[in-house]
């Protein structure tokens, strides 16, 4: 059983230019997605397996990865509005890193958003493909807890920096989307680095992603000055005798 999407739909229009697709979207999302699954590089491949795993689960057609899509769009920063996709589109040229970068940001995102921040999302998903409320919840959470189960901590890592990547496409950065402290710090020297168009010291090391091993460097504490605990005598002189 497929479900049905609006004769009209933003969203769907607004994939459809990010993607290039100009034919049949549900024949290009099979292919897209067994193109992911056959994919020699790990992260990419259980990204596919993701999505397969969720379109066969939810037995509902192609709206499932177009929800799965569109969902990790708005995270990434991404309108979804046919006047942006024009804007943006020239940007994107790797639709297979879109959607890497798309389930990630879900991964990463969006337990980081405020309640109000999750409705709107919801609402706008809601209204424009007309499917339900609890069903883009169940797809989230479905999406959170397969990666959990498929991807190990490289692929995590690499994950992120399809993330990061996209972000920037929309303007926003890493720590943006995962609002976490590291991220944000990261953020800042990466964005000195391109500004300055050199890296140094610390900088370089974060910007390479060895921000773990910058913060420890920075956060080692000074060595004590051992204080000795005996005080200096004096040396007397000894007394002559007339």
């Amino acid at each position: 059983m497929s479900a049905i999407l609006p004769s009209v739909s933003l969203i769907t229009s607004a994939i459809r230019g990010i993607y290039g697709i100009a034919g049949d979207i549900n024949d290009f999302l099979d292919r897209h997605m067994e193109v992911l699954q056959a994919s020699d590089n790990p992260t990419v491949a259980r990204t596919g397996k993701v999505m397969m795993a969720a379109k066969a689960g939810f037995g509902i057609g192609y709206i499932t990865p177009i929800v799965i899509i569109a969902t990790g769009q708005l995270l990434l920063g991404n309108v979804l509005a046919a006047g942006a996709t024009v804007l943006t589109a020239a940007t994107i040229t790797n639709p297979i890193a879109m959607t890497c970068a798309a389930i990630g940001a879900i991964y990463y995102g969006w337990n980081a958003l405020s309640d109000q921040e999750q409705n709107e999302i919801i609402s706008k998903l809601t209204n424009d493909l007309k499917v339900g409320t609890e069903l883009i919840k169940s797809l989230i959470r479905f999406v959170v807890d397969k990666i959990k189960e498929f991807f190990n901590s490289e692929n995590l890592k690499e994950i992120k920096v399809f993330v990061a990547n996209a972000a920037a496409s929309f303007g926003k950065s890493l720590g943006d989307i995962t609002k976490k402290i590291a991220d944000m710090a990261s953020d800042s020297f990466v964005a000195i680095k391109k500004k300055t168009g050199q890296a140094a010291g610390a900088a370089a090391e974060i910007a390479s992603g060895a921000y773990d091993a910058v913060k420890d460097k920075f956060q080692k504490p000074k060595p004590k000055r051992k204080v000795s605990s005996k005080k200096l005598t004096k040396k007397r002189s000894p007394k002559t005798t007339d």
